[in-house]
Formats: C-alpha cells, structure tokens, sequence
C-alpha cells in the first residue's frame, strides 16, 4: 500500500482534540511510542537528501508489543509504499537487522492518540525535542497521483483551522537526526 501523509505543527494538540470529539473521532487512550530507525552500513545520507526509492526500516516499541515497518520513498518523505508486521522479539530482530549490515541511527519518543476521519487516520502527536503535530494521512493504491491526494488531506487539515503554511514535510527521525548533526 502507498501511503500519503501531511504533518501540521501545532501549538494546542487539546483544542484539535476537543474539535475532532465535537465531530464524532473518537481518539485512542495515548499510545507511548519508541521508534528505532536503521540505516543500510550506518548511511545517513537519507537525513540530509532524501529522494525517490530510499529505504527506511523501523522498529516501533510499543505498550504491548512492537512492529516493524518498512518505507520506501516516492515524491516526498510524507509518500511512502509501506509494509508493516507485528513483531514478536524485538530484540531478535535488532539482532537480525545488524547481522544484515544495518545500523540503529535515530531515536523518536512520542505519545500518539490515533482516530479515524472517514477514509483517513488522523495522529496528534507529542514528540520528545520536537514539539506538537497534527498528522494525517490515508492509504492508497501504489499508482495514486500523490499531489491531488496531499491536496484531499489539506482540505480536511484546514477545516480545523490549521493551515498548511506550519507544515512540517520531513519526518520525525529526519527532524531528529538533523537537529543533533
């Protein structure tokens, strides 16, 4: 599946949520997220150029369990195919992933509260160093015109008054990264 996301930086995550209750989302207790992001032979080329058909795997720690999710880029950092499995020992699969030659290079702590807006996901997120962020997002076939979907999510973005001039087009792990290099 393609995955196409925008990511709006907010200054009051409380005043989205009341919004998003007032019309019918229901929102998830908040979910304490850890994620560990590897790159092939400790590359980092990715933080600081991102483009077409880089590849990020990720280990998510969660409350209960983990996942690991891999993404590889089309047009942009918020426009992904992505594939994702439940993982059952973490720890195994870190080893697994150094044994192939990939290294743990960033780090991103948030607590996430997740809801469903019709056909789209939407995640507040409070990310440790980085701050608030509205993020929404939808699945879509592999073959999707990216820019007529981003314009969809930012339709739905600004009816809560938020505006895509505070978008943030990187990701967390690339905001991170580059924060501390």
């Amino acid at each position: 599946m393609r995955e196409i996301e925008i990511k709006i930086k907010v200054k009051d995550l409380e005043s989205i949520k009341k919004q998003l209750e007032e019309k019918g989302c229901i929102l998830s207790n908040p979910i304490s997220q850890r994620d560990v992001i590897y790159s092939k032979d400790g590359d980092t080329q990715e933080w600081g150029n991102a483009k077409e058909g880089d590849i990020t795997i990720r280990i998510r720690h969660l409350n209960n369990g983990a996942e690991l999710t891999l993404k590889k880029q089309k047009s942009s950092e918020l426009d992904n195919l992505e594939y994702e499995t439940e993982v059952k020992d973490p720890e195994a699969l870190h080893n697994i992933l150094l044994t192939l030659g990939y290294t743990p290079i960033v780090e991103v702590k948030k607590v996430r509260q997740k809801g469903r807006m019709g056909k789209y996901e939407i995640c507040l997120d409070q990310v440790e160093q980085l701050g608030s962020f509205v993020e929404l997002e939808t699945l879509t076939s592999d073959d999707v015109d990216p820019e007529r979907t981003q314009e969809e999510l930012y339709r739905v973005i600004e009816s809560f008054g938020l505006s895509r001039n505070d978008e943030e087009v990187r990701g967390y792990d690339t905001q991170i990264y580059q924060l501390s290099h």
